[in-house]
């Protein structure tokens, strides 16, 4: 059943650094769509469940991702299960097409990256990381599960422009692998332990981890991965850093905390050694937005209960909300719905993935 009420928090902030662990009193601001519509300047294009991403029941969705084929730009969603990763082509979004289901051990996380034609799945299950050659899109080959250093971790990132993957949440820190002179056996260039990384996103040779552990936002130096150089760090609004993604200019940082009630926030970093957080973004009070990706001037946000959210952040002081796709409906739950999103660049395409829902293929029809 669709619900009967769906509010935003739209809030530009004044002010210095993160806030301490209390949690926020939003000012609600009416929803510019129909209260009971469930969306905003969004189509479903397609849905696959869980059942048709896997071929068996009981399966649970996790991260996910997108890869466009070097050779003829064709599309797929790549999807985490509780199962396995799920490769659907979504060229024509309107008709998904399965491609492959590369089974995996048993997890409730399942994260993905790619990197030139090779996709790498981790997962907190203890095997390893996963490489899929996708050279062949039609016949995706599982390379092999790399475990030399770590055997398993709880997310990833890959800077592409350095051919740099960073495993982060193992056992022993977070690794570096170099993925440049062999991307089917990349080599351990380095780790770092001094905390719990719980995600990351670098660029250049600076890396912006979460903490999610200790609740602050870590400034890395990783021009040396073999030592790893903390610059600085601040405390998030939720004290439970989960996720972060930079502009395109790299002035601003938008963050997650994971935790009800705790918006997204927007951080001026144009003194990274003193953060300024300029604004805030929550769906609803008292829902959880999990993570955030920025194309362009937009920021897309996977909003666990309220699913699929979309802003402008064109002034990144002053977020504004142009989309949104509700892919749970029945109700507002903590850390159920959707769990990832991504939108392929520069274009109009997004991918949600939904812990029940499975597959979510949405077209943004907004201007």
């Amino acid at each position: 059943m669709p619900r009967t009420l769906m509010a935003s928090v739209l809030l530009p902030l004044g002010g210095c650094g993160g806030g301490g662990s209390v949690a926020p009193t939003p000012t609600v601001l009416s929803t510019p769509a129909p209260a009971d519509s469930g969306r905003l300047n969004m189509t479903l294009l397609a849905q696959l469940d869980t059942g048709a991403l896997s071929g068996r029941a009981g399966v649970r969705g996790s991260g996910n991702w997108g890869y466009t084929a070097r050779r003829g730009g064709r599309r797929f969603a790549l999807t985490g299960t509780s199962a396995g990763l799920s490769i659907v082509e979504v060229t024509d979004p309107g008709r998904p097409r399965n491609i492959a289901f590369i089974d995996g051990a048993p997890s409730g996380w399942r994260e993905v990256k790619t990197y030139r034609d090779y996709v790498y799945v981790t997962t907190e299950a203890r095997t390893g990381l996963d490489i899929i050659d996708m050279s062949n899109p039609d016949r995706p080959l599982k390379v092999q599960t790399w475990n030399k250093t770590f055997d398993s971790a709880h997310s990833l990132w890959i800077d592409e422009a350095r051919g740099l993957l960073f495993a982060n949440g193992t056992r022993s820190g977070m690794h570096v692998l170099d993925l440049k002179a062999n991307p089917r056996d990349p080599s351990d260039v380095g780790s770092f332990g001094e905390f719990y990384v719980h995600e990351s996103y670098a660029r250049g040779t600076t890396l912006y981890a979460s903490a999610i552990q200790n609740g602050f936002l870590a400034i890395l130096d990783v021009s040396d991965p073999a030592r790893i150089r903390r610059v600085t760090q601040f405390v998030t609004g939720g004290s439970f850093t989960h996720n972060a993604w930079l502009t395109d200019d790299g002035r601003y940082l938008f963050t997650t905390d994971e935790q009800p009630n705790f918006p997204v926030e927007g951080w001026d970093l144009a003194d990274p050694l003193s953060p300024r957080r300029v604004s805030q973004f929550i769906a609803a009070p008292f829902t959880v937005p999990h993570n955030v990706m920025i194309d362009g001037s937009r920021l897309l946000v996977s909003h666990y209960s309220e699913g699929v959210h979309l802003l402008d952040i064109a002034d990144p002081t002053r977020p504004r909300r142009i989309g949104f796709f509700d892919t749970f409906t029945t109700g507002t739950q903590f850390l159920a719905g959707c769990w990832g999103a991504y939108m392929f660049p520069r274009s109009n395409l997004i991918l949600a993935s939904d812990i029940q829902g499975g597959l979510f293929v949405i077209g943004y029809t907004g201007s």
